[in-house]
This record gives structure tokens, sequence and C-alpha cells, in this order.
């Protein structure tokens, strides 16, 4: 019969130093959880405008939520900017767009029932709020861009479109602005002098009209 060498003094520090290295192992885990935890979590340069602080936030990360909420009225003041794109009647209101000031303005023609023109007005919207005016809420311009931009319904504008020749939608003209300094100024003859440019809108569309614009733009046009 073998006998129990082991003394209750030496069994107590095998027990302490299993506990010792438990708790250093613990510590390693927690710490490593938490840096996993800060790498994975949104920075706030990177926080977006819907997004909601939890009630955890707001009774520890105050600093947090404060930063969050500002980033967040910025944001929807961004968002709360529209696109101006005038809506045009007739010729005389064709006129007047143009008199306005002396930028190009960009007119997108279309018709009501063309899909084609559908799908350009959402890449036209986009070219307008990259180039063109935004308005706040109360419709005041707190942006101007290169170039004003505008649209016309041919079912509202059949006779202006065929005096301008425009016969295929979606189409883009880009007039010269400014003041004609002509009591007729809206009648046909004058409209198409201050005419620049004609573009049949297809899929390279947008970049030929920005191609365009950059080149009238230019100072050699000038």
């Amino acid at each position: 019969m073998k006998l129990n060498t082991k003394s209750p003094v030496r069994e107590w520090k095998v027990h302490l130093r299993t506990l010792f290295f438990a708790a250093v192992a613990y510590i390693i885990i927690a710490f490593h959880s938490k840096t996993v935890c800060h790498a994975f979590t949104l920075p706030a340069s990177q926080t977006v405008a819907h997004y909601k602080p939890t009630k955890i936030h707001r009774e520890h990360k105050n600093d947090y939520v404060r930063l969050t909420v500002f980033r967040e009225l910025v944001l929807d003041d961004e968002e709360d900017l529209r696109t101006d794109i005038a809506v045009i009647k007739k010729a005389d209101g064709l006129d007047n767009f143009l008199n306005q000031d002396d930028r190009l303005c960009v007119i997108k023609f279309f018709a009501p029932y063309c899909k084609a023109c559908r799908a350009f007005g959402v890449k036209f919207r986009k070219l307008a709020i990259e180039k063109g005016d935004r308005l706040n809420s109360a419709g005041e311009a707190v942006h101007f861009g290169d170039a004003r931009f505008g649209e016309i319904d041919y079912a509202s504008n059949v006779k202006l479109c065929k005096d301008l020749g425009v016969k295929k939608f979606p189409t883009v003209l880009i007039f010269q602005g400014g003041d004609s300094g002509n009591d007729a100024g809206s009648d046909s003859v004058n409209l198409s002098a201050r005419l620049l440019s004609e573009i049949v809108c297809k899929q390279t569309a947008i970049d030929n009209i920005v191609g365009e614009m950059d080149r009238l733009m230019s100072p050699s046009e000038r």
C-alpha cells in the first residue's frame, strides 16, 4: 500500500497557484474581448443619420450620445436641402428662366409616357444635385451651382417643343442664360439663337452633358 506523501501545505500552494493562473487568464480574455468590441464599434465619423442611441448609451455614454445627436442634426439639415429643378411652361416661362442670370441653363425635355425619360430623370436629378442650385425647406437658395436646371413636359408644351425642334425624348438643350435685352425675347427665333447645344439622351448622355457643360464653361468659350 502506497502512502500519500503530499502535505496539506503543499496541496494549498498548488490550489493557490491554480487560482492565480485562472485569474490572470480571465483578465487577459476580458481585456481582449473589450478590445475586439471597440474594434467593431461604429466610429462617430461614420454615424448614420437615423441611428438612435440605446438606453445604455444615454446612461453611460453621454459624450458619445451628444456627438451622435449633433451629427444627426447636421445630416438631417443636409437631407432637407432640395434640388432646384424648375418646371418650365410655355415660351414665356422659358425666357423668364433664361433671363434670371448668365449661367448655363440645362433643360430636360421629356414625355410622361416615355419609359426612357423616367430612367433618365433619376440621372438628371443626380447631375442637378452635383452641378446645380440647392434649396432649403423655405425654398431659399443656399448653394449656387455652376448651372441652372429645368424641365419641360412635352404634353403641356407641344408648340414650344416643335418650335425648338425637339422630336425625340428625352432630350437636353443647353442655353446661354442672361437677359436677352429683347422685348420679344419669348419668340422661338430668339430662344433658338440662345441655344448652345442639343443632346439626345442615350445611355452615355450624362457623360456627354457634363463634357459639353465643361466645354461651354471653359475660358476659351467665354
